[in-house]
């Protein structure tokens, strides 16, 4: 009996109930609405528009410092806004969501990304006259850093839209849709930066693409996003987690004393970090050893693309297995091998098919292991709320991800002689943009990448906490079933302890 499910789906009933059930019986009786879905594709597309915006720069690089008239490396600003304004936005939106709940959180972060695509077209439109470069980068700033806010707010909310809106059995269906909406992001700016950008005169069009992007999610949210958990919660979870979880700095400090969760933390920022470095720099890498603009943002969107791939598989083999630990490490450690022989690869021209399949194998592994990471650093913390463990780690990534770019810039070195006739870092026409040698760079780069990857395979364990409160809450539940059905044998009453109505 106690192998049963304890919960049914169905379709909703007719207005006055679920059923002739007495008051004395009290189901607990939980409903799953149509809306969730609404909900799951504004943040899909809040966060493609707002990972989009952060790195479209990325791969025009060159050619953006030539409409702008700054050198290269000062593109890279577009993306350091975003990891330096998310360090203290990160406590501040984890606060947000603690106090205000979900609807305020979403409605912030979809007005500050529909902002900042407004203001870097405004910036290009003509509005500025082209004499006053200055001040057509430094509004583009602006707007950018409004974005990086905004990435506070929409980047780690997938945990907490699964537990309010969502049943356990879609939980992580819904946790992986929305969070690989933000590399998803990635890809499509990777794609269409340099498609769209051949010259410095499309950049006003590239900027009005991505603004109507944001106002597109903008109108998403407006419309579905209207209150902040649905009137009836969708699972046990649900209802008791927010009145049974701790106030704000004792979940702070509970998650900040988990030495297995500070383990993931370093291990999972890393793999943050090297990734959204990766989207940034790859461009003025490989430009040195004449590699495109196009050639390296199909690179970035293979990585990403395979990572899809890899994160269906390892979720599919995770939900099977719950083998969280195991997986994590085997994802991380091959992902580490293959990202040798990629950054290998980037310092030899002529390479594009060897750095195109170890960028997949890259992604696979490395973005595959992402979600299920995830999910363990939520198994290493439980109870703590959800958005609160996936935000620090996100923030670890952010800033192993500045020190990682620091370090491509600034170990790197005057290009080798022989290089010179290929490439192609100034075909925009700006002098000032200059090819580098970037071997030192990517090789302390790997030396760090194998010291946090060796560390974590070695020393990382963890108890399934919340797994195993499940199971005990389970085994809980089935003994009082048991007990209660020997009770009422004679009166042969049916009864059923949790059902979700689908609405």
């Amino acid at each position: 009996m106690c192998n049963k499910e304890e919960k049914q789906e169905g379709t909703a009933p007719a207005e006055g109930g679920v059923g002739d059930i007495s008051e004395d019986e009290s189901p607990e009786v939980y409903k799953a609405y149509n809306r969730r879905w609404a909900i799951l594709v504004t943040l899909v597309f809040l966060n493609i528009a707002n990972a989009s915006i952060w790195i479209n720069v990325a791969p025009v690089a060159t050619t953006m410092a030539t409409y702008f008239n700054r050198q290269a490396w000062e593109m890279n600003w577009f993306s350091l806004i975003y990891i330096i304004i998310t360090i203290p936005f990160t406590f501040i939106s984890t606060l947000f969501v603690d106090k205000m709940g979900f609807k305020v959180v979403v409605h912030i972060g979809a007005g500050l990304t529909c902002a900042a695509g407004v203001l870097r077209a405004l910036a290009t439109s003509g509005i500025i006259p082209d004499d006053q470069k200055d001040a057509q980068y430094g509004l583009s700033l602006f707007g950018q850093t409004l974005g990086g806010m905004a990435q506070a707010f929409v980047l780690f909310v997938p945990t907490k839209l699964s537990q309010l809106w969502f049943p356990k059995d879609q939980r992580a269906i819904s946790t992986t849709l929305v969070s690989l909406s933000n590399p998803l992001g990635i890809v499509v700016a990777q794609v269409v930066s340099p498609t769209v950008v051949q010259s410095q005169d499309d950049i006003p069009t590239l900027n009005y693409i991505f603004m109507g992007v944001a106002l597109f999610a903008e109108i998403l949210a407006i419309v579905s996003v209207t209150r902040a958990k649905p009137p009836t919660p969708p699972s046990g979870s649900a209802e008791k987690s927010e009145d049974t979880r701790a106030g704000y700095l004792a979940q702070l400090k509970a998650i900040f004393t988990c030495w297995p969760y500070l383990c993931l933390v370093l291990a999972l920022g890393a793999g943050i970090g090297l990734v959204s470095a990766q989207a940034t720099v790859t461009q003025q890498i490989l430009c040195s050893l004449g590699y495109s603009d196009e050639f390296s943002g199909l690179s970035i969107a293979i990585l990403f693309l395979c990572g899809f791939v890899g994160s269906a598989c390892s979720g599919i083999l995770c939900d099977k297995t719950k083998a969280f630990t195991p997986i994590t490490k085997i994802c991380y450690g091959t992902a580490t091998f293959f990202a040798i022989i990629m950054f290998e690869f980037y310092l030899v021209p002529k390479q594009e098919i060897a750095i195109a399949i170890f960028s997949g194998l890259f992604g696979f592994f490395g973005v595959g292991g992402y979600p299920v990471g995830l999910e363990l650093a939520v198994e290493a913390t439980y109870p703590v709320e959800e958005m609160m463990s996936t935000a620090f780690v996100f923030l670890s990534g952010q800033l192993q991800g500045f020190v990682i770019i620091a370090i491509v810039s600034g170990l790197s070195q005057d290009p080798k002689p022989h290089y010179s006739d290929i490439e192609v870092c100034t075909a925009g026409g700006n002098d000032d943009i200059k090819p580098r040698d970037y071997s030192i760079s990517l090789m302390v780069i790997m030396g760090l990448l194998v010291f946090v990857v060796c560390t974590t395979i070695l020393f990382f364990h963890t108890e399934y906490k919340r797994l195993k409160a499940e199971t005990s809450r389970k085994s809980t539940s089935c003994a009082q079933r048991t007990q209660g059905s020997s009770e009422n044998d004679n009166e042969n009453i049916s009864q059923i302890p949790a059902t979700v109505i689908s609405y």
